[in-house]
């Protein structure tokens, strides 16, 4: 009996390999990107748009996001952010696995 839970589980693995390949190659993601969101729960047709790069923390991203935003770290009041705070704030809208981050949809 513990052959067959083996192969059922063995069976599964190579199925979910074989998906997390197939969505690399659809979406031009490495396969990592594609096991982190797929852990997180979100959807297979909306990781391509969900993701959001990859970063070391949430401070991190959250400072990356306000860059893009256009604001620069020459100017007030970037310097007087508390990035802790903001980062807790904008991972409401947000998910992190393994470094990874991905917007909710």
């Amino acid at each position: 009996m513990t052959t067959a839970t083996t192969s059922a589980e063995e069976t599964t693995e190579e199925d979910q390999e074989e998906e997390i390949e197939t969505l690399a190659r659809k979406t031009g993601l490495d396969e990592d990107i594609i096991k982190a969101a797929l852990e997180l729960g979100i959807d297979e047709d909306t990781i391509e748009e969900a993701y959001q790069g990859q970063h070391d923390s949430d401070k991190a991203f959250a400072q990356d996001m306000a860059d893009q935003l256009g604001e620069t770290p020459d100017s007030w009041p970037y310097g007087c952010i508390d990035w802790e705070w903001a980062a807790r704030e904008l991972m409401m809208d947000y998910s992190e696995q393994d470094g990874y981050y991905f917007r909710q949809m």
